[in-house]
């Protein structure tokens, strides 16, 4: 199970990877500054968009196909699929109005 649990860690955490290894130059400005802190920042949400995510489907396996039969096991995973859908709104209901406040504010 640990090395299933490793191999989706490496599988979600590549990109940051990847990108890590390219040369980051230091910011010359405000507006550059501003960019590369925006960069991580953008990478950190993904990074938590994946993690809830696979959250989201550990519950609804657990709730819904693990617990199936049993009416207290769906009924808690119909509970955990409706907070899920109702956080994931609200992530994506926030990073669109910070990306909105960035491209108004500093036009990138």
């Amino acid at each position: 199970m640990r090395i299933i649990i490793s191999l989706v860690y490496l599988a979600a955490a590549m990109p940051f990877y990847t990108s890590a290894a390219g040369a980051v130059t230091a910011p010359t400005n405000f507006k550059s500054f501003v960019a590369l802190i925006t960069g991580i920042i953008g990478k950190l949400v993904l990074f938590i968009f994946a993690l809830t995510f696979l959250a989201f489907m550990w519950g609804v396996i657990k709730g819904w196909v693990i617990q199936g039969g049993n009416e207290e096991g769906v009924e808690n995973g119909s509970k955990f699929v409706v907070a899920g859908i109702i956080g994931f709104v609200i992530m994506v209901s926030v990073w669109g109005i910070l990306n909105l406040l960035q491209s108004s504010l500093f036009g990138s």
